[in-house]
């Protein structure tokens, strides 16, 4: 059992143990009013139990929580109902024990009972992709929203209410396991709840909110399911580790609210483990504090969360890298246009020192920025929302301006223009690398540097909220070549790309996807890569510089017919072609066989196998 749930299950075992010592004091004459105070009073015990889970907001499983309750009720008085007979006594007492076993077990057993695996095959253009869905893995949390992030040879979630679990998939069986973990993030939505005047959840027809959605005929209101938390980075120096989420912050004095930037600084066991300790601090927090009364909010939707921008990047080890959306301040529904005003923090990105939390503005002019990523080339990558329209893929660079709210490619919401474009301002702004018309709701993106997906190395991972799609950009000298949809079917909140290469991603439908390679698909990746600029793998293909592959593993050595250019040392060779000959040849071509004309260096251990799995394959 996790031990972030043995508070809650010794609270439970505890109100068990306690319903039955004061069923064995109750002692009367009259058995059916003892049977009555028996159950009022086990109902009211646990009664006090149920209000602590709620106060605490415990997670433990529900189904447990209401199965030990009903337990009790039918248990603690049953020695009043099985009377003095011996056999009826043992039954009771091993129901009793069957209970507690279930109680210690079912955590787990629950857990694997809840989580449902699908699979599917997507074909692109390089790869078949084994795309694995993961529904019911992390407990429900109240909003939308959360994270991923690496760490150590394991995984972090972040729920959109700021709840933590450590995840990842066993080497043996490639079965997940989740670990909750006990940090809450310190994001305070029942506070801005109890302002809104409305519970801090969900809608059930919440789905990528707009302009015009949430105004109602009582006039302004402040909508709770965008209070969640932004996006989750993890900064690991050898076992040193600090967790940083990005969320809102509801200050209820001023009746107005900022972004944060909180840490939890610890060091990896402690934090896999869950061990008390560690505790959450401020690294930063945004200015001015945004007003949701008076001439200064933002008119119309007076807290526009899903404007939060909060994704996080580290540019070196001391600087973390912060894009702040304008939350909606944006010079036509406020007084004035945040992004463009270098005294505040929003619409820009923000250098933070880690060490002592001191900011200064990197870039200006962001509508929206939802994605942000450094790749190995130094170079940032950013992804923005757009109005209607516009999104864009942005290259960063230090002290430029985006132009937001005066250049845009899209428009204001039901209308066909946007207010304050000017017409010569792409001139002082910099431009997108890219702009998708209509809007796909990007949201989080990285670039591919892993060996699990060679052929896409380099390509940019765009994530869509809107159209449930991965979008693949093939970037050359600063533009994008082309862009190919992968279409998963669930909005991709974030993305990030697993040790071993795979890319996981997590949706706002709360799943966890898993994409990899369909087995037998790198080596035929590789092949092509590799080796097709000589050899054909079909049959009907014939030959090309080199002979013809197809059925090459059991064949005879340098016996095709109809191909004349075998080298004398390749026919002198004899013999069949086996795996291990193929081994052997592919990892020292002129070693294995003298004189042989293929001018080739070899090919390394793991990308020999996989070609080789692949040529067995052509039968």
């Amino acid at each position: 059992m996790p031990r972030s749930l043995w508070l809650p299950f010794a609270c439970l075992a505890t109100a068990f143990v306690a319903s039955a010592s004061i069923a064995a004091l109750l002692r009367s004459a009259r058995r059916w009013q003892t049977l009555r105070l028996i159950v009022v009073s086990t109902v009211a015990i646990f009664g006090v139990v149920f209000l602590g889970f709620i106060v605490t907001k415990s997670n433990f499983p529900r189904t447990i929580t209401v199965a030990t309750f009903l337990s009790a009720v039918v248990l603690v008085p049953a020695p009043y109902l099985v009377g003095t007979s011996l056999l009826h006594r043992a039954i009771a007492l091993g129901a009793l024990l069957a209970t507690i076993v279930v109680g210690l077990v079912a955590p787990s057993l629950t857990a694997q009972v809840s989580l449902r695996q699908t699979a599917a095959v997507i074909r692109t253009e390089y790869y078949n992709l084994n795309v694995e869905t993961y529904s019911g893995v992390f407990p429900k949390s109240v909003v939308r929203g959360g994270g991923l992030a690496r760490i150590g040879d394991r995984y972090l979630q972040l729920s959109g209410d700021g709840h933590l679990y450590v995840f990842g998939w066993e080497a043996e069986t490639d079965r997940l396991k989740i670990i909750p973990l006990p940090y809450r993030v310190p994001i305070n939505g029942d506070e801005f709840a109890a302002a809104a005047g409305r519970p801090w959840a969900a809608p059930r027809d919440e789905w990528l909110p707009q302009e015009g959605q949430r105004v109602e005929a009582a006039g302004e209101v402040l909508n709770t399911e965008w209070f969640r938390t932004y996006a989750l980075l993890v900064q690991e120096t050898g076992p040193d580790v600090r967790v940083f989420v990005s969320h809102p912050y509801w200050k209820a004095a001023q009746q107005c609210w900022v972004e944060r930037v909180s840490m939890l600084h610890s060091d990896r066991t402690t934090i896999l483990r869950g061990a008390a300790g560690p505790e959450w601090k401020m690294l930063y927090e945004t200015t001015p504090c945004l007003p949701v009364r008076g001439e200064g909010r933002r008119h119309g939707i007076a807290f526009v969360g899903y404007f939060g921008g909060g994704r996080m990047a580290l540019l070196d080890t001391q600087t973390l890298l912060l894009a702040v959306g304008d939350f909606g301040f944006d010079g036509v529904a406020s007084v004035e246009a945040q992004a463009q005003n270098s005294a505040t923090s929003y619409g820009k990105t923000i250098a933070i020192n880690i060490a002592d939390g001191r900011a200064a503005v990197f870039t200006l002019g962001h509508r929206n920025p939802e994605g942000l990523f450094v790749d190995r080339s130094g170079t940032i990558w950013s992804t923005e929302h757009g109005p209607q329209g516009g999104d864009e893929l942005n290259r960063l660079e230090r002290g430029k301006n985006y132009g937001w709210p005066y250049t845009t490619d899209g428009t204001d919401y039901g209308s066909f223009s946007w207010p304050l474009n000017k017409p010569d301002a792409q001139q002082r702004y910099q431009t997108p690398v890219f702009a998708w018309v209509p809007s796909i709701a990007t949201s989080n993106l990285l670039a591919v540097e892993g060996g699990l997906f060679p052929q896409w190395r380099g390509d940019l991972l765009i994530g869509s909220l809107k159209a449930g799609t991965l979008f693949r950009a093939r970037v050359r000298d600063g533009h994008v070549a082309y862009l190919e949809s992968i279409v998963i079917g669930s909005g991709i909140r974030d993305l990030i790309e697993g040790h071993d290469g795979r890319v996981i991603l997590w949706t706002d439908a709360a799943t966890l996807v898993s994409v990899r390679p369909k087995e037998g698909s790198i080596g035929e990746t590789l092949f092509a890569e590799k080796c097709s600029g000589c050899h054909q793998s079909a049959p009907i293909s014939g030959n090309r510089i080199g002979p013809n592959l197809f059925g090459v593993v059991g064949r005879r050595v340098a016996s095709i017919r109809n191909y004349p250019d075998y080298s004398p040392a390749l026919r002198q060779l004899g013999g069949v072609w086996t795996d291990a000959r193929l081994d052997e040849f592919l990892k020292r071509p002129r070693e294995a066989c003298p004189g042989t004309s293929m001018d080739y260096t070899g090919v390394n251990d793991a990308e020999r196998a996989a070609i080789i799995g692949y040529l067995g394959t052509l039968q």
